[in-house]
């Protein structure tokens, strides 16, 4: 059926289509704008899980749509084709990772102090941003010309990359007024606008693919939705009552850079050990190992929207605990990481049991099993990297985003050494597990931050209950693996969970948060 789909002038049609209808969608829901999620002052948890269930589910929902479009991409590019758009979408996100240059975050913790400053620091930042790229732009093009001209850089990769570099001008714009949703606590307002932008983006990439445009067909398609993208979001500026005030000082800019530098640094190192394996697997091994590798890790790439954007919604509450009470951050931040270690272990157990399954629907028997064996190792991230990122936003809260820099220095290091010995030698099988062992590297300094910091942590104590009831999840599975999968993980998920409430894991007080999300009467929590 696929294959009948990939060759029709009807889909080509029908994608459009598409597409035009999702574009008419976002425009419309950006100047009328939607209900705001319910608010109820003194209710903590359920302002948090309105602010994070939202845009949890539309990432879900767009990394699904994703998955679905690369069902389609993967067969219509084929394996160098694959490789050579991600050379070209891996630096285009270093590129954006420098212009953003850290003010997202920057932006978000100081709106939600002071929402006075909303308008001031969107136009600042947006500038700061196009300012960046501006200072990036001959560094990309010298070295397109030299991978064109003296390495193996493909003519293709080098027009995606120029295209995609394009797209991080209105991106900023976009990128700005988004923060100033967060600083506000408006979190589902961005989540909806980026689903039609999506699916803007599923149509008239589809169509691209089919009319074969290939690698730069969907560059281009790129371009044209994060154009639509900032437009909506300009729209949807109205509803927060924010005008940008144009104006960038010396004096503005040299404040910004002197507070966001410890964040791009950290943006940037992170970016650095997660993809950095990209050009040592395509130098040592090839285009075609690559494209294994990469289809493991798109399903990797939803994993952290779950940590991300619930970091983001406490992110306002940690940071005003942090001028207001040392100890409900801290109790804040360790239920917080319970929560998301609680939550991480069964996606983990999990996958390794419906690996196969993810690649053969994803990109075919082609990609068996090399893929899914990336994808079981890859996953092993999921449990400390998911503790880790709420770690960051604690240190950035009490305003020590510096000491993040050292731990990424050290991650980084570790990663790029490692993938440099091994992957030669190993292959995608290394690079999985150097990325797993880079998040274990990670935690020690970061670790050692908060204790010194934010305060003592037992995390021996924190990780043994969920742990065990992992360790009993996997071994139903390994018992029942004869069995059909659907069986085999809904009978490790009960006894995971059954687990965790056995040996206090979930007790009194997590009860009790249910109790409040629930609407129910309940004794009054002072932490998400």
């Amino acid at each position: 059926m696929i294959e009948r789909l990939l060759d029709s002038d009807l889909t080509i049609g029908l994608a459009i289509a598409f597409g035009a209808v999702s574009t008419v969608f976002l425009l419309v829901i950006a100047w009328v704008g939607i209900p705001s999620v319910e608010r109820i002052a003194g209710n903590t948890v359920r302002r948090i899980l309105a602010n994070s269930a939202v845009p949890i589910g539309a990432q879900l929902f767009n990394q699904a749509v994703n998955l679905v479009f690369a069902v389609f991409m993967l067969r219509l590019l084929g394996v160098t084709g694959n490789g050579q758009y991600v050379v070209a979408t891996t630096v285009w996100l270093y590129a954006k990772t420098i212009s953003d240059f850290g003010l997202g975050v920057l932006v978000t913790r100081e709106v939600s102090r002071d929402s006075g400053q909303a308008g001031e620091l969107l136009g600042s930042s947006t500038l700061l941003r196009l300012v960046m790229l501006l200072v990036l732009t001959p560094l990309i093009g010298i070295y397109v010309l030299w991978g064109t001209q003296w390495s193996d850089l493909s003519r293709t990769s080098a027009i995606a990359i120029l295209l995609l570099v394009i797209t991080i001008g209105p991106s900023s714009y976009t990128e700005a007024i988004n923060s100033i949703f967060n600083g506000r606590e408006r979190m589902e307002f961005p989540a909806i606008i980026n689903i039609f932008t999506n699916l803007c983006r599923f149509g008239f990439g589809l169509a691209a693919l089919v009319a074969g445009w290939g690698v730069i067909g969907l560059a281009s398609v790129a371009l044209i939705s994060t154009v639509l993208s900032a437009g909506a979001f300009h729209l949807s500026a109205r509803h927060l009552n924010v005008r940008p005030r144009w104006r960038l000082s010396r004096a503005q800019a040299r404040t910004l850079i002197l507070l966001s530098w410890p964040l791009l640094l950290n943006a940037l190192l992170l970016n650095l050990f997660f993809r950095a394996d990209v050009f040592v697997i395509q130098a040592s091994k090839g285009d075609s190992e690559l494209g294994v590798y990469d289809a493991a890790y798109k399903f990797i790439n939803m994993l952290p929207l779950i940590p991300a954007y619930f970091t983001l919604a406490v992110f306002p509450l940690l940071s005003r605990y942090a001028v207001s009470s040392a100890a409900k951050l801290m109790d804040s931040y360790r239920l917080a990481a319970k929560l998301l270690f609680i939550v991480a272990w069964p996606i983990t157990i999990g996958t390794m049991l419906l690996a196969p399954d993810l690649i053969r629907v994803l990109a075919g028997e082609a990609f068996l099993p090399n893929s899914a064996n990336a994808l079981r190792i890859l996953i092993w991230f999921a449990p400390i990297s998911y503790v880790n990122g709420i770690t960051q936003y604690v240190l950035i809260a009490v305003n020590r985003q510096r000491t993040i820099t050292i731990a990424f220095a050290v991650g980084v290091a570790f990663n790029f050494c490692a993938n440099l010995l091994l992957v030669p030698i190993y292959g995608y099988v290394a690079a999985a597990a150097v990325t797993v062992a880079t998040e274990a590297v990670l935690f020690v300094p970061l670790a050692i931050a908060v204790k010194r910091y934010v305060g003592a942590f037992n995390w021996i104590a924190f990780a043994v209950r969920p742990s065990l009831a992992a360790a009993a999840m996997g071994i139903v599975e390994l018992v029942t693996r004869r069995f059909d999968v659907i069986p085999t993980l809904i009978a490790g998920l009960i006894v995971y969970f059954v687990v965790l409430i056995l040996t206090g894991a979930i007790g009194r007080r997590e009860a009790e948060i249910a109790r409040m999300l629930l609407g129910r009467s309940g004794p009054a929590v002072s932490s998400p």
